[in-house]
Parts: structure tokens; sequence; C-alpha cells
């Protein structure tokens, strides 16, 4: 059983939604293990995929898991490549929530068009942001969900002015859903090093308004081995922490500048 994989290139080839090819394996695992949830089964996916950009995991898989694991982000990898700043994980947690998983997944993420047209709307300035003297353009997004905000900013900024001006984002997420800031930090992530460096990248689990900080998922610069923003691989160093609790409930001056609340 272990030695046939999930991961099934010719259901992708006949197009079907990647949030319904994603969740139709989280719900395989479920029913073949009976050990664990298919939202619980999001949750090892996210936390699997930042382990690969180094985040260590609080205790290494057992072998069941890091066997089902390994072909659950292959077929995570394939999405994302095929799905460029995509809300794939946003989706999914939709799709299981629709499929009677609402005791567990109980919220409700901004549609993608939505989140696009709003980001167009933001991004009016972005212009004459670019053609100043090379500053980051510091974003902050307090309520991030599963990140779908920022993923529409990303592919806005791309579609006007291409990857080499997704250096020029540094992109600040704060959400008081564990889950909800591991997808976050997941799907920019993936992105970045898939379809283009962001400048910087940090992803907080946190209450936005108290200005608790619980944890930080990520807080790296994301930098072109090679300096040329369209080369990969891309690598990722540590920022400045911050503490643990902020001085005030201001996010900007805890996480950032706020160009924007969505």
């Amino acid at each position: 059983m272990g030695g046939v994989p999930l991961f099934d290139e010719e259901r992708l080839m006949l197009h079907d939604p990647p949030a319904r090819v994603l969740a139709r394996e989280l719900e395989t695992l479920a029913n073949r293990g009976h050990r664990y949830r298919p939202d619980e089964w999001l949750t090892f996916l996210c936390q699997d995929v930042l382990a690969g950009f180094g985040r260590r995991l609080a205790q290494p898989w057992d072998e069941e898991r890091h066997e089902r694991l390994f072909q659950l982000s292959r077929t995570y990898a394939a999405l994302v490549a095929e799905h460029p700043w995509t809300d794939l994980l946003g989706a999914v947690y939709m799709e299981l929530s629709s499929r009677g998983q609402q005791r567990w997944l109980g919220q409700f993420f901004t549609p993608p068009a939505v989140a696009s047209c709003m980001a167009e709307l933001q991004l009016a300035d972005l212009d004459d942001r670019l053609t100043t003297d090379g500053t980051l353009i510091r974003v902050l997004e307090p309520a991030a969900g599963s990140g779908v905000m920022l993923l529409a900013l990303c592919q806005v900024v791309l579609k006007r002015h291409g990857r080499a001006a997704l250096n020029r984002l540094s992109l600040t997420a704060v959400d008081l859903d564990p889950l909800c800031a591991a997808m976050t930090a997941t799907q920019l992530l993936a992105n970045a090093v898939l379809h283009g460096s962001l400048g910087e990248l940090r992803v907080d689990h946190g209450n936005s308004l108290s200005g608790e900080l619980f944890e930080t998922l990520v807080a790296v610069r994301l930098e072109s081995q090679w300096g040329d923003p369209d080369a990969l691989p891309v690598v990722a160093t540590p920022v400045p922490e911050v503490t643990t609790t902020c001085s005030s409930p201001a996010l900007a001056g805890c996480w950032g500048e706020q160009l924007s609340l969505f």
C-alpha cells in the first residue's frame, strides 16, 4: 500500500480543480489509516513543507506519516508549479469544510476573485513606488487567513511588472489561528521559491488586535543565490526577531509599515 504514490499526474492533466485534487488526497489518507482527519493531514502538510524550508518539527514524523507526506508534498509542489500565486490551501480548506469538516474548519476566506479586485485597487500607485529609491514596499495583512490577499497582491505585481518587482515586496502576515498562519507561510514560501523571490517575508501566529505574538513561523529575507531575482534557487536568511509581545496594539510599530488593511 505504501508503495503506491498518491500523486496522480493523469488527474492533473485532465485539469481537475487543484483544490479538489489535493482535498481528495487528504481524504484518501484519512480514510486509509483512520487515525487522522483530513484537516489534520492538511496541518501535517503545512508542517512538512515548512520543515523543508528549515523549520524544525516539534517531533519527527513516524514512519507512516513520513512516507505518506512525501507523496502529499509532491502533489502540492506540482500544483503550486502549475498554478502560480494561487490560494490552493484556502480552497482546500473550504472544500474540506463543505464535505463535513465544519466542526474543525469553521472559517470562510475571501474569494480569490474579490481578493484580486482589491489588490488591483490597493496597488493603483505601485508604478510610482517602484520608481523611487529602491526601498522595500512593506505590506501588512493583519488577518491573513490562508494568505489569499497577499497571494493576489503578488499576482498583480507579477502581471504588471514581472518577477523582478516581487523582490521589492516585504510581506508580513499575522493570524490568530495557527493553521491559518501555517497555510499562509506555506503558500508564500512555496510560491517565492518556484515563481519569484520576495524581498522579505514574515508570518506570525499572533493577535493583531491585542498585539500579542505567540510564535513566528517565518522571518526571512529571500534572495536569489546569484543576485538575479529571476534566478533559482532562492535562499532564505533570518531577519531580526521581535519581542514576544508588542508594546502596543498598533501593528505598524511591531510588524512593519501598514500599506493597506484589506
